[in-house]
């Protein structure tokens, strides 16, 4: 009982700060996958002249990451909200953490 107390406590607490925590995610999986995103774009590009290849890394580094987070935030906040609020604290938990095993496999920490 006192573990699904502390368990709604911290759900309600965490209520205001979901929206951070979405951003969060979405953050993480950009800076731990960006590689991936990037060698796409490369193998895209590769045949494009110089200032073509640069232009589109340019915008890809300084519009497509912006973009990819602004529009995938809104989807993952929502899966966030479908989730129970007793299991609320403990999904989030477990995903910062399986984030952090993902970046350690790909050695970013």
């Amino acid at each position: 009982m006192f573990i699904l107390d502390v368990n709604l406590r911290l759900a309600h607490f965490i209520q205001p700060h979901l929206n951070d925590i979405s951003l969060a995610f979405v953050a993480t999986c950009l800076v731990v996958y960006g590689d991936k995103v990037n060698g796409i774009l490369k193998k895209m590009v590769s045949s494009w002249f110089f200032v073509a290849r640069v232009s589109a890394f340019i915008l890809m580094c300084t519009f497509g990451y912006g973009l990819l987070a602004l529009w995938s935030q809104p989807l993952v906040y929502w899966g966030i909200t479908h989730v129970d609020l007793i299991y609320r604290p403990t999904v989030i938990i477990f995903c910062f953490c399986f984030l952090g095993v993902l970046a350690e496999r790909k050695r970013h920490l």
